[in-house]
C-alpha cells in the first residue's frame, strides 16, 4: 500500500465515513475463503430474521474472540450459545493489520468474530441502517472513528447482484434519513416491510460502492449504508468483522479540532446501548 493510496484513503475515511484499499487480500487466501464460507453456507441453515442479510453466521477465532458477552449489550444477546471457532477466522482478523497502521488506525482491536453475509439469488435489498450502539456518549460526535466494520467481498459486486450503498458524510451530520428510520436489526429493521418508504429509500445523496474481490472496504459504524436487492442468479458473500477503539480519549496522533464535549467527557462515563442518533448527531 503506497503512503498516497493510504493518505487518500484516510482522507475518505474521515470525511465520507468509508474508504476503499485494492489489492488488500492475495488471490490464494481469497480461494481458501470463498471455499470455506461455501462449506458454512450449504451446511447452515438461515435464519428468518435475516432476510435482507441473506445470513448471518457468526465465527470466532481459536486465538481472537471471546464469548463473554458485555452488559451493556440489549437482553437479546444475553445467552446466546457460543459462537464455533475457526483458526482460519484468526488469520481473517489479523490479515488486514499493516492496512489498519497505514491508515492510523493501530490503535483497533478486533471483536474476534466474522460474520458471513451472503444474499441468495433473487433477495430482497438491505434497509437503510447504521451500526453506531452509543449514541448517547459525547464520542459520538467524534471527527474520528470509534468502531469500523471491514468487509471482504469474496467476488465481483456490483449494482446487479446487490453492491453496498453508502450515504457519504452521514456519520457526522444528521440527513432526512436519521429522523424516519426504523432503529437497525433487532432494534425492529428485522420486521419492517419492504415497502417501507423510508428504510428502502432511492436517496438522491445515495452512492453505490461495487468492489472487486480483494479489495477491502472499511467502513465507519456511523454511516448509513445498505443494499441493492440481488437481481442475480448468484450468491453475493462478504465477511464482515468489526474492529474497536482501544480508548474513549483522544487519539495520540489527532492534530486537528476535538469538539468541547469530548473535551469534557468524564473519563469514567459508563457505556449504554443506544442505536438512535441524537444531540451528539448534529
Amino acid at each position: 500500500m503506497t503512503i498516497e493510496h493510504a493518505q487518500s484513503a484516510r482522507k475518505s475515511l474521515l470525511e465520507d465515513g468509508y474508504c476503499v484499499v485494492d489489492d488488500a487480500i492475495t488471490t490464494a487466501f481469497l480461494s481458501e475463503l470463498r471455499d470455506w464460507a461455501n462449506h458454512l453456507l450449504k451446511t447452515t441453515a438461515p435464519l428468518p430474521d435475516w432476510k435482507y442479510q441473506g445470513s448471518d453466521i457468526k465465527i470466532n477465532g481459536l486465538r481472537h474472540g471471546s464469548n463473554n458477552t458485555p452488559d451493556w449489550l440489549p437482553e437479546v444477546y444475553q445467552g446466546l450459545p457460543a459462537k464455533p471457532r475457526d483458526e482460519i477466522v484468526d488469520r481473517l482478523i489479523e490479515w488486514p493489520s499493516q492496512v489498519l497502521d497505514a491508515l492510523g488506525l493501530s490503535d483497533f482491536y478486533s471483536g474476534g468474530t466474522f460474520q458471513i453475509i451472503s444474499k441468495p439469488p433473487k433477495s430482497a435489498p438491505l434497509y437503510w441502517h447504521q451500526d453506531w450502539p452509543h449514541w448517547d456518549d459525547p464520542i459520538s460526535g467524534a471527527p474520528w472513528p470509534q468502531q469500523v466494520f471491514l468487509n471482504w467481498y469474496l467476488s465481483e459486486t456490483n449494482k446487479t447482484n446487490g453492491c453496498l450503498r453508502v450515504i457519504p458524510g452521514s456519520h457526522l451530520e444528521r440527513t432526512d434519513l436519521h429522523d424516519h428510520l426504523v432503529p437497525a436489526h433487532e432494534g425492529g429493521g428485522y420486521a419492517v416491510e419492504e415497502e417501507n418508504e423510508w428504510m428502502f429509500l432511492d436517496h438522491p445523496d445515495a452512492i453505490d460502492v461495487p468492489a472487486r474481490p480483494g479489495q477491502l472496504f472499511i467502513g465507519d459504524a456511523r454511516l448509513l449504508h445498505g443494499t441493492h436487492r440481488n437481481m442475480s442468479n448468484q450468491r453475493r458473500t462478504v465477511l464482515l468483522g468489526w474492529y474497536y477503539r482501544r480508548g474513549y480519549d483522544v487519539p495520540s496522533d489527532w492534530k486537528a479540532e476535538v469538539p468541547r464535549q469530548i473535551l469534557e467527557r468524564p473519563g469514567d462515563l459508563p457505556l449504554r446501548w443506544n442505536r438512535e442518533p441524537g444531540a451528539y448527531l448534529t
